[in-house]
């Protein structure tokens, strides 16, 4: 009896000192490959703001210059214009301002201003003069009096007021006067430059003898007055990209010189947040922990059974037997032994495998619906847990399906079902695809499973094509019978899916589950909305090099947090027409100016093509939007994304 005892208790001790040793290794491991990966995530996000934030300096950079050259050209105009010297020699004040004002009318320009050459103010187009608040012109006259050509170029603040200016010489032939002319830089230039760079833009300006101050801006009150006193109290770098917190957000930020002058200076701050590019790596570090921690769970699982192998293989064997008696072959015997017990479990796993084949065989056929999914599983053997692999799925519904059954008998309506199923059935097995299911009058439809084949996409779109087709002569032969005719919507979707057999222990279905299926089931249920009979996802699209596409949309369907262009299939017909070809390029150019906001020139191409086709239901929609997203204007970040909340 105490021999008894002294063996049971050595045998837990060498279990607790077998699971403390791996608990150990295992968590120094993972943790350290957590730690690193999680590391090199942060890492890399930064190194990747870091040359966002470089290549938004270079864009910041030609903007300035190109505002420039288009205030260099049109104050150039000026300073050769006849009439105007013509002006300035009469030395009226008040003539050579209204011939100033007019010039800042034509050329859209926001102030003008004519100075002697000491710099005195000669004509103002503001009402009132320079004033206290614009001592910096002296750094603007200083460097176009140093310049070759006697022209310069700043940021100045006249009145309070933000404007890059441009100088230049009025001749009469030599030189009389300085002409100069300038935009405003307000919010509304941030807010252009933050636009197209996806990055926070703030301009700022100060007098040697004056704080620092925020011309013009993306960010919001709070956070301007934070960026200003960091840049007063010089916490920040002006030679490489540094981190700032602004409203309790990490923004990784570079400064970039505008111009320095003997009075003033000018710089920009360009910022993209750290946060907003963390989120993706925050999720991924979210799941390696999960990972992780289900892996180390596993292991102590594993651990416990390895401390429990010395009468574990007995009793699975014995487990093992009683499942192959009541017909369960689902699994054999895993033991890794070099002795007897191990040469019986291999033996006695080739005779389970051996009979699972033997009634897989018999049995298969009648569980597997399509002829080409049973050659396939005989052939080659495809794992009956499933595998990933990329499908094109296709889903058809026929339109108002419920109502046409009220109006009919149950046997019409079967024979009708049939009828209609034929013809598309054959369409889809005459472009390699096989029919996963019906769903009523619906129908799921696999393209590249469980035959692979390259050309699947394509197969797809070209079936829902003659599917069009189809439908007509079906309708052609019902009105024959008196029958109404039926409409269907067809929605395709490429994407890696999980095929495989699913079901109960005794009647398998080969089908395909994953995000992918779901995606092209709702763009079934969008043709009804676009008044389109066949909606494809942009992967299904790009897989399609020979065929001609009609843009719909980007929409978020109802289920997905991400975004997706979908498209319309063009006939063969539409495809070669000259007319569907200009109508098509006017209706892409109409989608370009929506999605800039441009509502005017948007609407306008829209209507152009609703009178050529008043009942194309696209036009309809995007007309509806634009005088919608008049009255209510979509948000800053809004990419003409149109979410759908219903299947």
């Amino acid at each position: 009896m105490q021999r008894a005892a002294t063996s049971i208790f050595q045998f837990k001790n060498f279990r607790t000192r077998l699971l403390i040793f791996l608990i150990s290794l295992l968590g120094t491991v993972l943790g350290a490959v957590f730690f690193s990966v999680n590391q090199a995530n942060i890492s890399n996000a930064r190194l990747h703001l870091e040359d966002a934030l470089q290549l938004t300096a270079n864009s910041f950079a030609r903007s300035l210059r190109g505002r420039e050259k288009i205030l260099t050209e049109k104050v150039r105009l000026l300073s050769s214009d006849f009439a105007f010297k013509s002006a300035f020699a009469t030395r009226d004040t008040e003539t050579i301002r209204s011939v100033l004002k007019n010039h800042q009318q034509r050329v859209g320009a926001n102030i003008m201003l004519l100075l002697s050459l000491e710099g005195e103010t000669i004509a103002n187009t503001t009402d009132s003069g320079r004033g206290d608040s614009s001592p910096a012109l002296d750094d603007l006259l200083t460097a176009a009096m140093s310049s070759s050509h006697g022209e310069a170029s700043a940021i100045q603040i006249i009145d309070n007021i933000a404007y890059q200016m441009v100088i230049v010489p009025l001749f009469t032939p030599e030189p009389s006067a300085w002409i100069l002319i300038g935009f405003v830089v307000d919010d509304s230039f941030s807010l252009e430059q933050g636009e197209f760079t996806r990055s926070e833009v703030s301009l700022l300006y100060h007098y040697k003898d004056r704080p620092w101050q925020i011309v013009s801006s993306t960010l919001q009150d709070e956070a301007k007055s934070q960026l200003t006193e960091a840049i007063a109290s010089n916490i920040v770098s002006t030679s490489r990209v540094f981190d700032l917190l602004l409203q309790g957000e990490e923004y990784l930020s570079l400064i970039l010189k505008v111009q320095k002058g003997a009075t003033g200076e000018s710089i920009a701050v360009l910022q993209r947040s750290l946060d907003d590019a963390l989120a993706p790596y925050l999720r991924l570090r979210t799941l390696m922990f999960m990972l992780f921690s289900s892996g180390l769970a596993m292991s102590i699982v594993g651990a416990i059974m390895i401390a429990r192998g010395l009468s574990h293989p007995i009793e699975q064997l014995v487990k093992t037997a009683k499942r192959i008696e009541n017909g369960d072959y689902s699994e054999g015997v895993t033991i890794q032994r070099q002795d007897e017990i191990g040469t019986l479990a291999t033996s006695f796993n080739s005779m389970v495998e051996g009979l699972a084949e033997r009634d897989r065989v018999q049995s298969l056929l009648g569980k597997v619906v399509s002829r080409e999914v049973a050659d396939e599983l005989l052939s080659k053997g495809i794992e009956l847990g499933g595998e990933e692999r990329e499908v094109t799925i296709l889903f058809s519904d026929v339109r108002d399906f419920t109502s046409l059954c009220e109006l009919h008998e149950p046997n019409e309506i079967l024979n009708l079902l049939n009828r209609y199923l034929t013809h598309m059935s054959n369409s889809i097995e005459e472009h390699g695809g096989i029919v996963d299911k019906y769903i009523g009058d619906a129908i799921m439809a696999l393209f590249g499973a469980p035959v692979f084949k390259e050309d699947s996409p394509q197969n797809a779109v070209d079936c829902a094509l003659e599917m069009q087709t189809e439908i007509r002569l079906l309708n052609h032969e019902l009105a024959k019978d008196g029958l109404q005719p039926l409409t269907i919507g067809i929605g395709i979707n490429t994407s890696k899916v999980v095929a495989g057999n699913m079901g109960s222990s005794n009647r398998l279905n080969y089908t395909v589950i994953g995000d992918g299926v779901n995606l092209a089931s709702r763009l079934e249920g969008l043709t009804k909305l676009y008044g389109t009979e066949i909606i494809v996802s942009q992967s299904t699209r790009d897989l399609c090099p020979d065929l001609l596409f009609r843009e719909l949309d980007r929409v978020q369907v109802k289920g997905k947090s991400d975004s997706v262009a979908i498209f319309e299939p063009l006939s063969v017909a539409e495809a070669s027409s000259a007319s569907s070809k200009s109508a098509l390029h006017q209706y892409h150019l109409a989608i370009a100016h929506y999605r800039s906001r441009e509502w005017d020139e948007a609407e306008r191409l829209f209507n152009q093509l609703l009178v050529d086709d008043s009942d194309k239901k696209i036009y309809q929609l995007y007309l509806a939007r634009i005088i919608k997203y008049r009255q209510n204007p979509p948000s800053s970040d809004w990419h003409g994304v149109a979410v759908c909340k219903e299947k």
